[in-house]
């Protein structure tokens, strides 16, 4: 069901306006993302297994692999971490879901209102001989 990477590509089209999210390593792209749960339907919740509440956040990947110029959703595994302005460093667990022919690792985690994170991961796409660095910064508000 491409329903559910359209419904959330929808949900951070704000987001996305201001800066293209993903990282390229090769013949590999891994876009990533880190919503407030609130913004997410309530199916789409359900489909991420994750509860609605306005301090948790659900964090996305997904990997690519470019064939032929065109890039495929592909499987992969990650490992990750989201660090306080404070040093505060929780380890994430992460799932992999998929949806028809696209592939995903979520996981999800609690902040407090206007907290600034770090989130740090190793996203190992299927067939990659090293997992592809992501990093980012961002501040999280509740609605």
């Amino acid at each position: 069901m491409k329903s559910l990477i359209i419904a959330v590509l929808l949900t951070l089209t704000p987001v996305l306006v201001h800066a293209e999210q993903f990282v390229d390593a090769g013949d590999y792209r891994i876009h990533y993302a880190a919503i407030n749960s609130t913004e997410l339907t309530p199916q789409i919740a359900r489909q991420f297994s994750v509860d609605r509440s306005r301090n948790q956040i659900l964090l996305v990947f997904n990997a690519q692999h470019r064939v032929e110029g065109q890039y495929q959703s592909v499987p992969a595994t990650a490992k990750a971490f989201a660090t306080t302005l404070l040093g505060h460093r929780q380890t994430l667990t992460l799932r992999p879901i998929r949806e028809a022919d696209v592939h995903y690792v979520v996981a999800n985690f609690e902040t407090l209102d206007g907290e600034f994170m770090t989130i740090s991961a190793e996203v190992t796409p299927q067939g990659a001989r090293a997992p592809v660095e992501v990093k980012f910064k961002q501040q999280f508000y509740r609605d």
